[in-house]
């Protein structure tokens, strides 16, 4: 029996949003599916992908020697050379991604070929990089473009389970690994006390040893009978003991979020706040019935990398008026417009249908919406084979994402 390998060196979220292109890989019953991902999240791949070969390589270690890199390195060659690997998919831009891309014949290799010294994106890869020129209109969801990897990708539909609440009591996600993406404490205990009405049950608390501060600074800012229900899971949550709290709950409330994820792979609502340089067509929860919350300030989606001349100023929008009264009701993704008008903001409901994830605004105005449209059209007619339903608008989409050395040469 041979094998398929992927390379996933990436963070939390980035594992989860793999899920498609792992799905579809097991569904081959001829071949092994063998993972590479971080050693600390080992325990977390094999808690998501059941019947998957993990490997794990210390990349994100802080202090890891290069010699243990080395030696895991050889494990992991052992390994894949045992198993007879016959087809890599290399998901990352990376120098560790390219290394181990590297140990296989560029024929071999599916997204990024390290070939003769030069590094080489695959056709789709390099279409899908030119939508990042412009973000605002790039309408495809990381899941789906790791899940068109493959000639034949798993349907979206059977990606993750429609969300449903579960009883368990609402979830709080305090922080985000990007400041910027993360409310502010006293916004986000506005938000709480909105939504608290939606479950009676407690309201955990959930985050890292960094986030124990702001749970502390949370708790005085909640009127006493939330302060009540608060259960603090800050710093005291493994991977298995994350995945119980968050499987169980009505409504998990987060920035953009490896917990986000989670909760979207296990079927549990998700409200989710984007802000600052998290752009949720790209990297929203995935599935059905899930509610996020996309900052439309003009400097949005701006570079993490770049500082902000505004003091983030697409904060301030979470704590308006019509967004509260909005969270403090029952709301169905496929429910009726906000009367109240929404500034700097719009509300979208997740979607899915033949080609992927698709994002529907339920309030608020979405910036240049018929270009992101017609981009997503022109992506599904090229990979589902079938005819564009809007030839005029996806003409101009068309110069963007095309280029002549597309068929003028044959691309790996």
């Amino acid at each position: 029996m041979s094998a398929h390998l992927v390379i996933q060196l990436a963070r939390f979220g980035d594992l989860i949003q793999t899920k498609r292109l792992v799905r579809g890989l097991q569904t081959d019953p001829n071949r092994e599916v063998h993972l590479v991902v971080d050693t600390g999240l080992v325990q977390l791949a094999m808690l998501l992908y059941p019947g998957v070969i993990v490997h794990g390589l210390p990349v994100h270690a802080s202090r890891a020697e290069p010699d243990s890199i080395v030696r895991a390195c050889a494990t992991l060659v052992a390994a894949w050379k045992a198993a007879d690997v016959t087809r890599v998919y290399n998901l990352n831009l990376s120098a560790y991604n390219h290394a181990l891309a590297g140990l296989f014949a560029p024929e071999q290799v599916a997204g990024y070929q390290w070939n003769q010294g030069q590094l080489v994106r695959g056709r789709w890869p390099e279409m899908v990089f030119r939508l990042s020129t412009h973000r605002l209109t790039n309408p495809l969801n990381l899941m789906d473009y790791w899940g068109f990897f493959l000639d034949l990708p798993l349907p979206p539909s059977l990606v993750n389970p429609p969300a449903v609440a579960k009883g368990g009591g609402l979830g709080v996600v305090l922080a985000g690994r990007h400041a910027r993406r993360t409310l502010p404490v006293p916004i986000l205990a506005r938000i709480i006390q909105a939504t608290a009405a939606r479950s009676t049950g407690r309201i955990h608390l959930l985050g890292t040893m960094a986030e124990r501060g702001a749970a502390r600074a949370l708790r005085p800012l909640l009127p006493a009978a939330i302060q009540g229900r608060l259960n603090d899971l800050t710093g005291r949550t493994d991977w298995n003991g994350l995945a119980e709290v968050v499987q169980d709950l009505d409504l998990l409330l987060t920035p953009d979020t490896g917990t986000m994820h989670l909760a979207a792979h296990l079927g549990t609502p998700v409200m989710a706040f984007f802000l600052s340089s998290a752009w949720a067509f790209e990297t929203g929860p995935y599935g059905e019935g899930h509610l996020i919350w996309q900052s439309v300030e003009p400097c949005v989606p701006c570079l993490e990398a770049v500082s902000c001349s505004r003091a983030v100023a697409c904060a301030t929008s979470f704590a308006h008026k019509a967004v509260l009264v909005r969270l403090a009701r029952e709301t169905l993704p496929n429910g009726p417009a906000l009367p109240v008008p929404l500034e700097g903001l719009c509300l979208l409901g997740t979607h899915l249908d033949d080609f992927g994830q698709d994002l529907r605004p339920l309030a608020g105005e979405l910036p240049e919406r018929d270009a992101r449209l017609a981009h997503r059209e022109l992506l599904r007619s090229h990979r589902l084979r079938t005819t564009p339903r809007r030839v005029r608008l996806e003409q101009a989409a068309a110069t963007a994402l095309y280029h002549e050395t597309d068929w003028m040469i044959d691309m790996p």
